[in-house]
């Protein structure tokens, strides 16, 4: 074949590509014989057309493989001609770089963002030689994959190239406009870069107009404002479907279920996400049969059972939680946050079959029947208690998950492996995805040891608990009502393993002082974020149902040094102490512990008529709910 027949013969394949007619295409590609160079060419357009035909059975797997056969062979051409072996037409990396776009576009529609990034860059930085049209097209797949992964500062350099470009050629500026406004609005609002935001989102609407796309983008930016009635307004009023292959009602309803969790809905959350998966299965099962790119590019099912997860278990709902969450993390295994979620949902789950299993007993746990009656009623007390600690199993790794504390454990351990050391210093950026990466840990790491300590402490194993427990109250960075829990959990450790004096320095008032006067964690408290979805702050609690302040913390300390100089056989100091913290409560704010704590000092110092004029006092229900301290 000449060279004016094999131009022709090109030039009719490449119509033929472009008017979807890939058969056809197929047939032109398979009648050329070329060089080597434009040979490799010729095998990526019948690799491409093989797979875009009609009735084509193979999926995006088959033609990555492929594609990394095409390059493999290019790979052993250069080498070749390295060693001067070969006397082949030279290959340059120009000419392998729409293979390489190819590879990385399918890697962006199997949202293997990392591995994209990794060719798109290596292609950014020979782009000069390259033509325009794949200019573009490789530094707008690599805004998307930047911000895709929050990787804002490399998403800040591509658009200010592609900025530089498009004003040098106002032609082809015109055709992009549209676009580069979105990635610019996208990548302020990442940045929380509000003014400059609104500014962009101004000049997509005047240029795209009321696209679904430009209203999603001002719905956004409302949420971030947290104006959320303007943001549900807005998404309501964006048209059903969109020019892209987003499916709208997937957006919709993830966006709305977002919104009610920041509102603290957490039920309608619920709902809308349910939606939103229902309305994602559906686009998915819907999508265009033996092209299954439509079917990648739609389908948001991990992120949005990761949203699903944390709105069900600020709902109560930490059994369905953490079915979602589990799923979640076979994709998102390197967010920390995300093992800590896991781990939450079981500790949930465990508080709330003991809470059940309470109920249906009806019966405190210590009580094991009521024999007698009139002056010979007696109580008898239990000794065999049915909510036992159990050993960490030595077979955790191969048990499947089930949300149980053994459980909990591995995945507080994983989340703490994945953050930096303590004493790392310098900037911190760990990858949370899907969600914005992590800048700052001091809080999520608290919250590990937090949990970490109630857990072992829950298995039985004091002396596992005590490294958390004593780490979390020296972490001088940490929220100060997580302080105070270390130090409680630190306390009930030190207690069961008979080193009762080391528990008492734990609760003294003077430790307890210099632990809420701290200049670093002074009036700070854990409080849910909603960049980062919240965090439980005490262990077993269902985050919605339960807000734990320093004054909370403290009045737990307060009562555990009460029961320890009582262990201790101090009577009088903590009877003299309880007296002092119940003068500064309200009747109406005593808590029952209390109530027992100082019937049981009486009764133990011989002052029956004292102990039983307290009890009707206060008309307690001697069914005390069930603590870990």
């Amino acid at each position: 074949m000449t060279g004016e027949e094999t131009i022709n013969t090109v030039e009719i394949a490449k119509g033929q590509f472009d008017e979807g007619r890939y058969s056809e295409c197929l047939t032109t590609l398979n009648s050329m014989k070329t060089s080597t160079a434009l040979n490799i060419k010729v095998q990526l357009n019948i690799i491409l057309c093989t797979y875009l035909k009609k009735g084509s059975e193979h999926d995006l797997e088959w033609l990555l493989e492929n594609l990394y056969s095409v390059e493999g062979k290019i790979s052993y051409i250069s080498l070749l001609q390295m060693n001067k072996e070969s006397e082949e037409e030279e290959i340059d990396e120009v000419e392998k770089a729409v293979l390489l776009y190819n590879i990385a576009l399918v890697h962006f529609q199997t949202k293997n963002f990392d591995k994209a990034v990794v060719i798109l860059e290596k292609l950014f930085k020979l782009i000069e030689p390259l033509e325009e049209g794949l200019v573009y097209k490789i530094c707008f797949l690599l805004v998307e994959c930047y911000l895709s992964t929050y990787q804002t500062e490399g998403a800040a350099i591509v658009v200010y190239y592609l900025d530089k470009q498009m004003s040098a050629k106002s032609a082809e500026s015109e055709i992009h406009k549209a676009r580069m406004h979105q990635y610019k609005t996208r990548l302020f609002a990442q940045q929380k870069c509000l003014k400059a935001c609104k500014r962009e989102i101004k000049n997509v609407l005047s240029v795209s107009g009321t696209t679904a796309s430009s209203l999603f983008l001002k719905s956004e930016f409302e949420y971030l404002r947290n104006n959320f009635k303007k943001s549900c307004k807005l998404l309501n009023s964006a048209p059903k479907t969109c020019p892209s292959k987003e499916h709208i009602p997937t957006l919709y309803y993830n966006n709305f279920g977002c919104m009610h969790f920041k509102m603290k809905k957490y039920n309608l959350g619920v709902l809308y996400l349910s939606q939103a998966l229902e309305a994602n299965t559906k686009a998915v099962k819907a999508a265009p049969q033996g092209c299954n790119s439509t079917m990648y590019s739609i389908n948001h099912h991990y992120q949005i059972l990761y949203n699903y997860g944390i709105v069900l278990l600020h709902a109560g709902q930490p059994k369905a939680a953490f079915n979602c969450l589990s799923q979640a993390a076979t994709v998102y295994s390197r967010n920390p946050r995300l093992w800590l979620r896991i781990a939450e949902c079981a500790i949930g789950v465990v508080k709330q079959s003991q809470e059940i299993e309470q109920i249906q007993n009806c019966k405190s746990s210590t009580v094991k029947a009521i024999v007698g009656s009139g002056i010979y009623r007696k109580t008898i007390l239990n000794t065999n208690f049915q909510n036992h600690p159990k050993k960490c199993s030595a077979g955790l790794l191969s048990e499947d998950p089930t949300p149980s504390l053994t459980y909990a454990a591995l995945c507080l351990n994983n989340a703490l492996e994945l953050l930096p050391p303590s004493n790392s210093g310098g900037p911190v950026n760990i990858s949370a995805l899907p969600a914005a990466p992590l800048k700052d840990v001091s809080k999520l790491r608290a919250s590990i040891l937090c949990n970490q300590a109630y857990v072992w402490l829950g298995l039985g194993d004091p002396l596992q608990a005590l490294k958390p427990a004593q780490e979390l109250f020296s972490l001088t960075s940490a929220p100060v009502n997580l302080r105070l829990l270390g130090s409680v959990y630190a306390a009930e450790a030190l207690i069961l393993l008979n080193r009762n004096n080391e528990a008492t320095n734990c609760l003294a008032p003077e430790f307890v002082g210099a632990i809420i006067n701290s200049t670093n964690c002074q009036n700070k408290t854990y409080e849910d974020d909603a960049s980062s979805t919240g965090s439980s702050p005490i262990p077993g609690k269902v985050p919605a149902n339960q807000e734990t302040t320093v004054q909370d913390v403290h009045n737990i300390i307060i009562l555990n040094s009460v029961a320890l100089y009582c262990m201790k056989r101090d009577l009088n100091r903590a009877k003299r102490i309880l007296a002092q913290h119940l003068s500064t409560l309200n009747d109406m704010e005593v808590p029952a512990q209390a109530t027992m704590l100082l019937v049981y000092i009486e009764l133990r110092q011989g002052n029956t008529e004292a102990a039983l004029s307290i009890l009707k006092q206060q008309q307690i229900n001697l069914q005390l709910p069930t603590s870990t301290t």
